[in-house]
């Protein structure tokens, strides 16, 4: 494992005053390796640290730092002159480093061949860290990614229960290790609840999710899916359900079959059946709809109360509950008047983002809705998160757009589209701003910023 590079040290810190420089290597800890940021926030959480570095090559020698791709073969291996600091702090303060990535000995990645894979569906020359198929424990501690729980060991499991990694995101399913199997094609880890209970019964908390796939995990399944996760309670802490997302580009992949409106219509009954039995049970609804199902069904979303805090908004539950309700109390300053605009979002979210330009209209704002097809990954994908910067050009090209075109943050990263068309591009192509807003009140701000 190659010992991460320090890339800052806060001015002050005690890693500062120690004598630690931007460049070093953390090599360990108390005479612990860190394998991650986990551990590294683990370690240095102690009073008295004995923090093992290499010195890094420009401030051993003297020379310039090279670059990345002028690297040298001893800063590759990790060299440079050794350095040991004493550092005395409070236990709650941060030692102060900085690092370039979160993971020092590597991204965990799936094992698994899901049917239903997105990544799998996706044509190339996208956005490279979108092919990247990662399972890692730590990025779901850290930021919510959902994990398979299938290529952990019991090192892991120990780590995550002595570290009290919780809560965790995880992708279940179905608990019936014969249909799990047959879902992710998965070499081991098909029999997922003895993993659960042990995690749970740790006070390891775990939010759980089901990609429904009509014809193989719903029905009976999903009734036997939900009823042991719901045993597991208040470990299992909250349990989506989601309807599966099929692109265009699914040559050589099993058949899948979509989730229809009618299939949506029915599934919302029956999960609004359960959480009403949950919530007399236990006092929670536990089990929640993707916002997808709504739209598909064409049904009005719960109020903000019925998603109990919201636990997985992330993972698109509760999302257009809560953009409604920004648009509702949305203030429109009168500066806004008078300017023009062209608000873009994915086919199925046109109607909610209307109700944000009919409240900008009544404040004297010009302003369309220009619903993006998906021409990228297939029309069947209608979510704004997936919209192609490629596409919004072509579908918004020789159309009157207003003064700016405002397009949702969640189609970005990084200031890039899925297809690494940024917003300059998309502002050199279309001839006028175009900025990216997050929520209501961001629109709103855009209009008064350019």
């Amino acid at each position: 494992m190659t010992a991460p590079t320090i890339v800052g040290v806060e001015p002050g810190s005690p890693a500062e005053r120690a004598g630690a420089r931007p460049g070093d290597r953390l090599v360990s800890i108390n005479r612990r390796r860190p394998r991650d940021i986990i551990d590294y926030q683990y370690l240095s959480a102690d009073a008295a640290l004995d923090v093992r570095l290499r010195r890094g090559p420009s401030l051993c020698s003297g020379s310039p730092q090279p670059g990345p791709d002028r690297a040298s073969p001893s800063a590759a291996r990790g060299g440079g002159a050794p350095l040991a600091l004493r550092v005395e702090k409070d236990p709650a303060e941060p030692l102060g480093l900085r690092f370039a990535a979160e993971l020092f000995d590597g991204l965990r990645t799936c094992t698994n061949r899901c049917a239903f894979c997105f990544v799998h569906q996706l044509p190339r020359g996208l956005r490279r860290s979108l092919y990247v198929l990662d399972d890692d424990y730590r990025l779901s501690f850290l930021h919510g990614n959902f994990i398979t729980l299938t290529n952990l060991g019991e090192t892991d499991l120990r780590r995550i229960i002595r570290q009290r990694l919780s809560p965790l995101y995880v992708s279940v399913h179905a608990t019936d290790p014969e249909v799990r199997n047959r879902l992710m094609r998965c070499r081991r880890g098909a029999e997922i609840l003895p993993m659960l209970r042990r995690l749970t019964r740790a006070g390891i908390q775990i939010h759980a999710q089901v990609v429904l796939c009509p014809g193989l995990n719903d029905g009976e399944v999903l009734e036997r899916t939900v009823a042991d996760l719901a045993a597991l309670r208040p470990g299992i802490a909250s349990l989506a359900i989601v309807p599966v997302g099929l692109t265009s580009h699914r040559e050589r992949l099993p058949c899948l079959r979509p989730v229809t409106p009618a299939i949506a219509r029915d599934l919302l009954e029956w999960i609004h059946l359960r959480q009403r039995r949950f919530l007399k049970e236990a006092g929670s609804r536990f089990m929640f709809a993707a916002d997808e199902l709504y739209v598909m069904a064409g049904a009005g979303v719960p109020s903000a109360r019925a998603y109990e805090g919201f636990p997985q908004l992330e993972n698109g539950v509760g999302l257009v509950r809560r953009f409604l309700d920004q648009v509702r109390r949305a203030r429109v300053p009168p500066q806004v008047r008078g300017r023009s605009a062209t608000l873009v979002t994915g086919t199925s979210a046109a109607p909610l983002v209307q109700q944000l330009a009919d409240r900008l209209a009544e404040a004297g704002v010009r302003v369309q809705v220009a619903p993006i097809r998906n021409r990228l990954l297939g029309e069947s994908v209608t979510v704004a998160g997936l919209l192609a910067g490629r596409d919004v050009i072509r579908q918004l090209r020789r159309r009157w757009l207003g003064e700016v075109v405002i397009v949702p943050a969640v189609a970005l990263r990084e200031g890039a589209f899925l297809d690494d068309v940024t917003l300059d591009d998309a502002r050199a192509a279309l001839g006028i701003p175009v900025l990216a807003a997050a929520t209501p009140g961001e629109a709103v701000r855009a209009l008064r910023s350019f």
